[in-house]
């Protein structure tokens, strides 16, 4: 046969192939269906009650909820998919695990979706995959949203005699929502500590075992945007890497990834804030700060605030919580932290699961999910209608208000690249963390050994 005559046949191979796999994600779902969705038990009440409201409006379908513990339910997915088993149709993942799953999971058209209602920012840390090409996919959708912010004593910022104290000291207001950089929180730590008014500042989690990885980048993240030479015109940096490496690949660069950035001026004034708040809380070596000792010491109402997640300041005691209001974190951002749903290139419902994915990202299921289980919505329209709700306590409205601008602008990622786990947030947070105990060594010189660690650890591909 014909050399043109194969090449023919093979181009209509390959068009056949499209074609069929585009059927099998786009086509009507037929009944007595099961769809099987695996995650992880934290957010399994979420999509249970996602599983059950689909099934209710889909009476022939029939779809299971298979939960694992946080601490292994990545390594069960990746079992089941490097295996290319159909037993699952929907995964769930998170932006860390996102780049091990990626390459499993079906490529998502988003004009299926309403584009206009999803918070881009939080979609795109974890659910948008870079190629190797330097193009990009979307391989899942949030079904909530995770964001870190500020969270602030009502009762103290709102006085009226230590604003205009405040105000007269430092010429700024006491008033989180006009901070405008972070010497601001700084400031506030010193005026209300100094005033014996509480026993610490703002807290921030400074634990090595994880912890440090997303509190430097939320405060990093200030100076990265304020530097277009870091960020290039991208403030929440490439797809898997964020705003720890520089937002381009500058001509001189002679890796596949980019350079680290934090290795910087920058860099070294973040390092510096951090230190400075570490310093108006219990010293790393007699509490290191997660999210226990966060969480009882606002508890306990002797602090000024807290850079949190809003989640874990939801779940607080409603007696305590209502005392607090949040917002922005300095210059308006936030850090983000979404849950994902992906479709397994190996499911036999790909049509089905892509109504699911569907229905989930629907402002009525992000409004339920948010009423009775906590869930942070991805639907600006669903925020419009909670906020709007007068049954809704007035404290949390104000919440929602601040956790959808930071939502809207959560452009402080940690790198999300599969080495990040194993390499990269040990060799960042163990040194840090043995500097804000003992901050002898030069702060320049300690970030540009992490980050030339960095780059080897890249280079070998962990």
């Amino acid at each position: 046969m014909r050399r043109s005559a194969l090449l023919a046949i093979a181009v209509i191979l390959v068009i056949v192939i499209a074609v069929v796999g585009w059927l099998a994600l786009h086509m009507a779902p037929s009944a007595n269906q099961r769809l099987v969705i695996v995650t992880y038990s934290d957010v399994e009440p979420v999509v249970q009650l996602a599983a059950e409201e689909f099934e209710a409006s889909h009476p022939d379908i029939k779809v299971v909820v298979v939960p694992f513990p946080w601490n292994s339910y990545v390594q069960n997915e990746l079992t089941v998919l490097e295996a290319h088993s159909p037993q699952y149709d929907v995964v769930t993942f998170t932006p860390t695990s996102s780049q091990l799953l990626a390459p499993y999971l079906v490529p998502l058209n988003m004009s299926y979706f309403n584009q206009s209602d999803i918070i881009w920012d939080q979609e795109a840390f974890g659910g948008v995959y870079e190629l190797s090409n330097g193009s990009a996919e979307v391989i899942g959708v949030a079904i909530q949203t995770w964001v870190e912010l500020l969270a602030y004593n009502a009762t103290l910022f709102n006085n009226v005699t230590l604003q205009q104290e405040f105000y007269s000291e430092y010429h700024v207001q006491l008033n989180p929502w006009t901070w405008q950089n972070w010497t601001a929180v700084i400031d506030a730590d010193k005026f209300l500590v100094g005033k014996g008014l509480v026993k610490y500042g703002f807290l921030v989690e400074d634990e090595p075992s994880h912890e440090l990885i997303d509190t430097y980048p939320a405060i990093f993240e200030w100076y990265y945007a304020h530097n277009s030479t870091l960020d290039c015109g991208s403030p929440a940096g490439l797809p898997g890497y964020g705003t720890m490496f520089m937002g381009c690949a500058p001509s001189w660069w002679r890796h596949p990834f980019p350079p680290p950035s934090f290795n910087s001026t920058a860099g070294v004034d973040a390092l510096e804030v951090l230190r400075e708040l570490v310093s108006y809380e219990p010293s790393p070596s007699d509490i290191a700060i997660g999210y226990d000792a966060l969480t009882q010491l606002v508890g306990e109402g002797s602090v000024a605030g807290a850079i949190a997640w809003a989640n874990d300041i939801m779940g607080l005691n409603s007696s305590v919580a209502s005392q607090l209001l949040m917002a922005p974190l300095p210059g308006g951002y936030g850090e983000p932290g979404s849950t994902f749903l992906g479709i397994s290139k190996y499911s036999q419902h790909k049509g089905l699961a892509l109504e699911f994915l569907r229905f989930v990202l629907s402002p009525q299921f992000q409004e339920q999910a948010f009423y009775l289980q906590g869930s942070l919505p991805i639907s600006r329209q669903a925020y419009v209608e909670i906020m709007s709700n007068s049954s809704v306590p007035a404290y949390e409205r104000e919440w929602l208000k601040a956790i959808l601008i930071a939502n809207e602008n959560a452009t402080a990622t940690p790198p999300t690249v599969p080495q990040t786990y194993p390499y990269l947030i040990p060799s960042f947070n163990g040194p840090v963390f043995s500097w804000l105990q003992s901050p002898t060594q030069d702060p320049g010189q300690l970030l540009a050994s992490i980050a030339a660690q960095w780059v080897r650890y890249l280079s070998e591909g962990g």
